[in-house]
């Protein structure tokens, strides 16, 4: 069952939005437990027995900005699988945002079919992390979930698969063979690095930082589609 989380300090849109998700997955036939908070307070009181898998977030409270509890999330509970989504009336916050990491940002007035496309895009990014990478070593087949995977890279007819976990798993192979048969939120940053997008946490035109410290070259014929994808993956907009 998901767990979703609502945290703005209009209440209006929080039953909005209570009403559109819990339609949606009434229509899936599926269970959804939602949580309200109407303050960046309680929400942080709340979150150690209540830890939702998507969060839509507001920015603008009157006593604590929404980006702290992103940080919050992110830096002091450690978790970065938490889909943040944010909503705002404002549209100047992407770099801020950046850092935190989150699943999308929406404009208010927030539109129905943007909230069922957010949802649905992140159930499908579930199920994609939940298939498995298969790979060959010593005849034995080996599996990996592809949310354990940070990314691929590549050295000497080896390929070297970097988990979250911060363990590594070697074998041989290319990396040419497996890079364009990804799921949609890995991206070929060279010929010796696939990186898996939603674990990057910061970038520029010709690098991408990973949630593990690691800094990946992106190659200069890739850096135009990197710059586009990173964009479109990162902060979609309203």
């Amino acid at each position: 069952m998901y767990k979703i989380g609502i945290c703005d300090d209009e209440k209006s849109t929080c039953a909005e939005l209570e009403d559109i998700i819990d339609d949606f997955f009434r229509e899936r036939g599926e269970k959804c437990e939602i949580q309200v908070w109407y303050t960046a307070e309680s929400l942080r009181n709340d979150m150690i027995k209540f830890r939702p898998d998507v969060l839509f977030l507001d920015i603008e409270f009157p006593t604590e900005n929404g980006v702290s509890v992103g940080k919050f999330i992110r830096d002091d509970l450690n978790d970065q699988i938490m889909n943040i989504v944010y909503i705002s009336h404002k549209t100047n916050y992407a770099m801020e945002l950046f850092q935190i990491h989150p699943y999308d940002f929406l404009v208010k007035p927030i539109k129905k079919r943007q909230i069922i496309a957010t949802i649905s895009k992140i159930l499908e990014l579930e199920e994609i992390e939940n298939k498995e990478f298969k790979y060959v070593y010593n005849r034995e087949e080996h599996r990996i979930p592809y949310g354990s995977i940070l990314y691929f890279s590549s050295e000497n007819r080896r390929v070297v698969i970097h988990k979250r976990d911060g363990s590594e798993e070697t074998y041989y192979g290319k990396l040419n063979d497996i890079a364009n048969k990804m799921p949609f939120n890995f991206f070929v940053a060279s010929k010796s690095y696939v990186i898996n997008m939603k674990h990057v946490t910061m970038w520029k035109r010709d690098y991408a930082k990973m949630t593990d410290g690691t800094v990946i070259h992106i190659s200069r014929p890739n850096r135009d589609l990197f710059e586009n994808t990173i964009h479109k993956y990162t902060i979609r907009g309203g």
